[in-house]
């Protein structure tokens, strides 16, 4: 078995182990956008080398940019997209050094809470061990055993004449002579028929022999309602008994300071879930910054635009491709030379723009599923699941979930899943179906141990044993119809 707070730190290793990559792929990019740039910039010293060979290009007025003016502006607009970026990459590195010291705090809470739990556990056991000797306990404990014993026999032979009422009581509802008699009441003082009706239901009730099928109908319904009557007053009986047990369970977590120490892992817990909070809040914060960086990373910032855009501007420039296309129809070497080395740029260029757009493909996923860890680890603490009292059954089921999870196979929905399926309670040593525990009706015992933050509260178990089936008093039965 893998405990919850193990399952964690392997979520916050994979996101970790995510991050890094995401990291060197946004890496490559910038590579590979500087390399465009600084191809670019060739192209037109190319294009210069053209104009040189050709003075009397120059004489047409075909202008060719500027060495310093073209690397003044794009140098202005890389100086002020590097300041830019410098700045969101040191508002990215306070933000997870802050992150870091918050997470470093958390651990230490989280072993605070862990340790409050045990402390509860133990207290618990010993208090169950003191309960054990104790005449008053057990002798009260007997009584709730006898009497839910005895409810569990009434409840199951009221089900059983049930039963016997959906089953026998069929070839009576079938018969609608006999049902139209018995819902006027036929044979009782409410039978309200006169003159021609009441001749004629006597000769109805004659045919069918209707007095002895009421009789016997009768008592088929009579018996269950009885049965079912006495079980829902062995069921109140039970719970009076159950609650003096409970009292019983209570006063003793109160003299052995069980419910003070109840308090102190409440608020221990409280204070954890504030740090998750804050926790929750810088990594949203880093979420923006982290597009803001991807965005830099891969070029698609304000700043790389305008200078890519400057660039090839300037490389459309009508004045540049007459050249080219002079120099492409003279029989010189020194052209052909010049023109060859700008189609070689060219062709790397449209390299490049293959390896961009290919590299952002696998950003967008990375980041996609460093999305669904962030949402999973989040999920995972709020849900408690690196509780004390949570653990996960096959460890090595867990942790290849979790790489299929890393790897984009599987999706967080279905690793969710997983874990649900794999969630177990870990061992503790106070039993949570201890004394007023063990009937069904709810636990004061092993609050912290089990499964948090579900359904009843911290510190109150849900019923999970046997119960008196309800919303039968009043008459009401399991059967096909009315009566």
């Amino acid at each position: 078995m893998i405990s919850g707070r193990q399952a964690l730190a392997s979520i916050d290793s994979n996101i970790q182990q995510l991050r890094g990559q995401i990291a060197k792929t946004e890496e490559r990019i910038a590579g590979y956008a500087t390399q465009k740039l600084k191809l670019q910039q060739q192209e037109i010293g190319q294009f210069r080398e053209l104009s040189r060979l050709r003075l009397d290009v120059l004489a047409d007025n075909l202008a060719i940019p500027s060495s310093s003016e073209t690397e003044r502006t794009v140098s202005e607009l890389l100086a002020r997209r590097q300041e830019h970026f410098a700045s969101a990459r040191d508002n990215a590195t306070d933000l997870e050094k802050t992150r870091l010291e918050l997470e470093e705090q958390r651990g230490k809470q989280a072993t605070v809470v862990e340790e409050a739990a045990r402390a509860i556990d133990e207290a618990e056991k010993k208090t169950q061990d003191r309960l054990k000797q104790e005449p008053e306990y057990q002798s009260q404990l007997q009584i709730v055993q006898e009497i839910e014993r005895t409810l569990q026999h009434a409840d199951s032979k009221a089900g059983r004449w049930e039963e016997e009422l959906e089953t026998k009581g069929s070839p009576y509802r079938n018969d609608s002579l006999f049902m139209y008699l018995w819902n006027r009441g036929y044979g009782t003082p409410d039978y309200n028929g006169r003159g021609l009706t009441r001749w004629l239901d006597t000769k109805v009730a004659g045919l069918i022999r209707y007095s002895e099928a009421r009789v016997n109908y009768g008592k088929l319904r009579e018996i269950p309602l009885r049965l079912r009557e006495h079980a829902e007053r062995i069921d109140e009986q039970a719970r009076e008994e159950h609650d003096k047990l409970k009292a019983l369970d209570e006063a003793a977590r109160e003299a052995d300071g069980i419910v003070q120490l109840a308090r102190q892992f409440e608020h221990q817990e409280t204070a954890l879930d504030e740090i998750d909070v804050q926790i929750e809040e810088i990594v949203a914060e880093q979420r923006k910054q982290e597009q803001i960086l991807a965005a830099y990373a891969t070029g698609d910032d304000q700043n790389y635009r305008e200078a890519l855009n400057y660039l090839a501007a300037e490389l459309r420039r009508d004045s540049l491709q007459e050249l080219r296309r002079w120099a492409l129809g003279t029989p010189f070497p020194e052209d052909d030379l010049v023109v060859n080395r700008l189609l070689e740029l060219e062709e790397q260029e449209e390299e490049l723009e293959a390896g961009i757009a290919e590299f952002k493909k696998t950003l967008a996923g990375q980041q996609k599923r460093l999305d669904e860890l962030e949402g999973l680890r989040t999920d995972f603490k709020r849900k408690r699941y690196d509780s004390a009292g949570t653990g996960f059954s096959d460890t090595a089921l867990i942790l290849a979930t979790l790489g299929n999870l890393f790897n984009g196979m599987m999706t967080r929905d279905a690793f969710w899943r997983v874990l649900k399926q794999q969630r177990r309670q870990q061992r503790h040593r106070a039993n949570p179906d201890f004394g007023s525990g063990g009937f069904g009706r709810g636990t004061t015992w092993g609050g912290p141990m089990r499964f948090p933050k579900q359904s009843g509260g911290m510190f109150k178990g849900g019923r999970g044993g046997f119960r008196v089936p309800s919303g039968r008093s009043g008459g009401g039965f399991r059967t096909g119809g009315g009566f």
